[in-house]
């Protein structure tokens, strides 16, 4: 028997697949898993395989090219709702946004730590009367 046939196989992948979704519910839950065809079509799904989004690269629609576009789209509705169902996460949209999380929290702490920090002042310069009056004729006389 094939793999994708096989009771046992398909049973172990559930239970890998139920793993993963109790590892981390929100992620798998609300992430959006996305497959792209060949000629640039992108679809995507939720966790249940459930169409969310279909996005076409400028210059795909054309007059007679309706057999070929639908072609796409399924192709890249069925490469979404493989990644789903095996919950790669690499696709998902949210799933990606939760992995670059903690490195843009580290790098908006570190700014904010930058600007905190307090700045040297700048080299004062005398103001004009300052300036004016220390070499004047009158600071002179009364010295």
């Amino acid at each position: 028997m094939q793999p994708e046939t096989d009771p046992l196989s398909i049973a172990q992948r559930m239970k890998d697949r139920i793993a993963k979704i109790k590892e981390d519910p929100g992620r798998a839950l609300f992430s959006d898993f996305t497959g792209t065809s060949r000629g640039g079509v992108s679809v995507s799904v939720d966790l249940l395989g459930r169409l969310k989004r279909v996005d076409l690269r400028p210059g795909t629609l054309y007059e007679g090219g309706e057999l070929w576009l639908i072609s796409e789209i399924m192709a890249a509705y069925t490469a979404a709702v493989t990644a789903a169902n095996y919950l790669e996460f690499d696709t998902a949209q949210l799933a990606r946004e939760l992995d670059e999380a903690p490195a843009l929290k580290a790098r908006i702490e570190a700014d904010t730590r930058q600007r905190e920090q307090p700045r040297r002042p700048a080299a004062t310069r005398p103001t004009d009367d300052e300036y004016f009056d220390q070499g004047s004729i009158m600071r002179r006389a009364r010295e």
